[in-house]
C-alpha cells in the first residue's frame, strides 16, 4: 500500500502542490484496487497525506522516502505496472499531464524497471 500511495504523492506533488481533483482521484481508483481495499480508505489518506506534508516540509527527504517505497513495489507481479497507470490517471485528473507530473512518472518507471513507451511517457527509440 505504501509503494503505491507514495507512487500517488510524487505524482500529484511534482507541481508543487496537490489538487482537490487529484486527491479525489487517487481515493477514487485506490477505492477499487483490490491489494489496497484491505487497509481502509482512512489509512490511505493518512498516508498520502503525511507524505505529501512531507514533500512540502523537505522536499529531498519526502521524495527520498517515497521513492524508496515505491521501489519495494518493484518485481511484485503486477503491481508495478498497476501502480504507474495510477499515477498517470491521477496526474490527468487536474486537467493536464504537466512536465513535472511527466518527470515524476517517468523517474517512477525508471525505479520500477518499466519502459515508458508502453505508458505512452516517453517516445520509442
Amino acid at each position: 500500500m505504501e509503494g503505491i500511495v507514495a507512487g500517488c504523492a510524487l505524482v500529484a506533488y511534482a507541481d508543487g502542490w496537490v489538487t482537490p481533483e487529484e486527491h479525489d482521484r487517487m481515493l477514487s481508483l485506490i477505492r477499487g484496487f483490490e491489494p489496497i481495499t484491505a487497509f481502509g480508505l482512512d489509512e490511505v489518506t493518512a498516508t498520502f497525506e503525511a507524505l505529501t506534508k512531507r514533500f512540502a516540509t523537505d522536499q529531498r527527504d519526502g521524495e527520498a522516502a517515497a521513492f524508496a517505497a515505491v521501489a519495494r513495489v518493484k518485481g511484485a507481479a503486477r503491481y508495478p505496472a498497476l501502480l504507474v497507470g495510477v499515477c498517470c490517471a491521477i496526474a490527468a485528473a487536474d486537467g493536464g499531464f504537466d512536465a513535472e507530473e511527466r518527470k515524476a512518472a517517468l523517474r517512477i518507471c525508471e525505479v520500477l524497471g518499466l519502459d515508458p513507451t508502453e505508458f505512452d511517457l516517453a517516445d520509442a527509440p
